[in-house]
């Protein structure tokens, strides 16, 4: 049982290849993993589950991903989970923008397995 065995991971991403690739490669290394494909989804299993750690796409079926951090960060108070932004934004002026929401840290896709787990 690794030391990071009980962190609850949320991965939050309207495309299911990509949820399910994040979702194995977090449980490979110990993580209790969500899954949702959807701001609303991800509310629930947010308040649910208070995960550690959320990783959130742009651009979601029902908001963005930062409409959903905001709403995230509103619910959180003291508590407020790591969030990383794992998305295919590249525009320069987006990024900024997104990571002036609060985000902890921002992983273009495709993503390597490697960066994945240290960020």
């Amino acid at each position: 049982m690794t030391a990071h065995s009980f962190k609850k991971i949320l991965v939050v991403d309207d495309i299911l290849y990509v949820v399910r690739s994040l979702e194995k490669i977090l449980s490979d290394e110990g993580y209790f993993v969500l899954t949702a494909t959807s701001g609303k989804e991800a509310l629930v299993k947010f308040v649910e589950y208070t995960p550690d750690v959320i990783t959130i796409d742009q651009k979601l079926p029902d908001m963005s991903g930062t409409q959903l951090v905001e709403k995230i960060l509103q619910l959180s108070g003291e508590t407020r989970p790591r969030i990383i932004f794992i998305s295919s934004v590249y525009e320069k002026e987006e990024i900024a923008q997104i990571i002036a929401h609060g985000i902890d840290d921002y992983l273009m896709k495709p993503f390597k397995r490697a960066k994945l787990l240290q960020t």
